[in-house]
């Protein structure tokens, strides 16, 4: 009886795995190997043999439950899913809100939201936009936006000349409001589209900026933004000293049409009579890796290493970005303005310059943006596509430091305050203030400039020096 007990109980068990096996892949092979283990059981006398003067072989014990295989997982996951999917089609309250492609969509995008800031599911609306923005052409409020740690939405960039600089939208303010709904219900995907829409159409926001504790209502009015890539192109005159001829130029962001852009500017200056460059990175948010590396490439001999990159394999897994082609400038003196805004492709190349002791760094330390986003389409069958934009490395500079969370440290340091902050932003648009506003500003002096010109002339007359007396050894 005990024996037939025990041989119920297994039945049992083995009827409750096999139901579950069932449920995944391998099912049926399963069910035929634990067929075969029931008549091996019931063949098995009840007891085992003796033999005098041996004893019988320990009973095992019972073997500990292995870790789930990467399969296993895979298929249990999917379950997961498609048994909530169904659930939510069948019970929820709303039928409208239960299509399928919604649900999935909904699922994915929180899926890449969870692992970082940086990472999003692009459904094909949010793939053309996404290209739009890298070819310098969209349509909305002209302003980066992310994500705080209290998942605050927070302006990162106001686009220069954009309708959101015009409204007088700056770093650091939080978005509250978008036509009147609050934001802190929203998903990041749900309040960017807010902001999104046809040309002429305008959009009610409610600001709340933490440096003065002030409350903005602004109404912002969508345009198409054509985002400038190189402004400000010009001998600094009145900086000019003997034969300093300092050339300026500002980078906006890197996109594709910048190296086209900044090569000539480059050579404008050159026409000009430059014998030194500053380029100004600050509130510059990133852009393309492979723009960087040639932007940074013009200063440096070809197959300098200016970045490298590190995902899950470590080291074993690095790739190196060389500059390519001709150099424009490899001995003029360079300094470079970053500022706290100054983030991802801006510091790649503030920080390949600084470590190749190629150029001078003044301002303040950078956004601490080092991570490598990767586009990969997933679904090809619509047009555009359905795609994921996710971490997939990190970057590194030349010395191999890290730049994610730490930023690039600027040989000078050169705080400013808000105000200051405020009036540099203003004198940058300088195109859009009205001439009264132009007057205000106009005395109102550049600080981080300022500290640049008198690093680039300093690097001047050591340069004299050092060629004269090359020339006197030489001689």
């Amino acid at each position: 009886m005990r024996w037939h007990s025990h041989c119920r109980a297994y039945l049992r068990s083995a009827a409750e795995v096999v139901t579950a096996a069932l449920q995944v892949k391998g099912g049926m092979i399963l069910l035929g190997c634990l067929c075969l283990g029931l008549l091996s059981v019931q063949a098995q006398p009840a007891k085992p043999a003796t033999v005098e003067g041996v004893r019988p072989p320990k009973t095992a014990r019972p073997a500990t439950p292995a870790e789930p295989t990467e399969d296993e997982g895979r298929y249990r996951s999917a379950l997961i899913f498609s048994k909530v999917m169904e659930l939510i089609r069948d019970e929820y309250v709303d039928e409208a809100s239960v299509d399928y492609e919604k649900l999935t969509y909904a699922a994915l995008e929180g899926m890449l939201t969870s692992l970082d800031p940086f990472s999003e599911f692009l459904d094909p609306e949010g793939y053309a936009a996404m290209r739009s923005e890298t070819e310098g052409e969209f349509s909305g409020l002209g302003i980066s936006v992310g994500r705080l740690t209290n998942h605050t939405l927070v302006v990162n960039m106001p686009v220069e000349g954009g309708p959101a600089a015009k409204a007088g939208l700056l770093p650091g303010d939080w978005i509250v409001k978008i036509n009147g709904v609050s934001t802190k219900g929203m998903g990041f995907k749900e309040s960017v589209q807010a902001m999104r829409g046809k040309p002429g159409e305008s959009v009610q926001i409610l600001i709340y900026r933490p440096s003065t504790n002030a409350t903005l209502d602004v109404r912002v009015e969508r345009e198409v933004i054509s985002v400038p890539t190189v402004r400000g192109v010009r001998i600094l005159e009145e900086y000019n000293r003997g034969n300093s001829r300092i050339g300026y130029l500002r980078l906006v962001q890197f996109g594709e049409k910048s190296v086209a852009e900044f090569d000539a500017a480059l050579q404008q200056l050159q026409n000009e009579g430059a014998n030194g460059i500053i380029l100004d990175l600050r509130n510059n948010p990133g852009g393309l890796l492979a723009v960087s590396v040639q932007i940074a490439g013009r200063f440096v001999p070809a197959g300098t290493v200016i970045v490298s990159t590190e995902g899950r394999g470590g080291i074993s897994g690095r790739n190196f970005f060389e500059a390519q082609g001709k150099t424009h400038f490899p001995d003029l003196p360079l300094v470079l303005l970053i500022n706290r805004h100054s983030a991802s492709a801006a510091e790649i190349v503030s920080g390949a310059l600084k470590d190749l002791g190629r150029a001078v760094l003044v301002g303040e330390v950078s956004y601490g943006k080092g991570s490598v986003q990767t586009v990969q389409p997933v679904d090809s069958s619509t047009k555009p596509p359905i795609a994921v934009r996710m971490t997939t490395a990190k970057y590194y500079t030349p010395s191999h430091a890290p730049i994610h969370g730490v930023g690039i440290t600027p040989h000078i340091l050169v705080p400013v305050s808000l105000k200051e902050e405020q009036n540099i932003l203003r004198r940058q648009n300088w195109h859009l203030l009205s001439p009264e506003q132009q007057i205000e500003v106009q005395d109102i002096p550049d600080t981080q400039l300022g500290r640049a010109v008198n690093a680039l002339q300093a690097m001047q007359v050591y340069g004299e020096r050092k060629q004269s007396k090359q020339i006197a050894w030489v001689r």
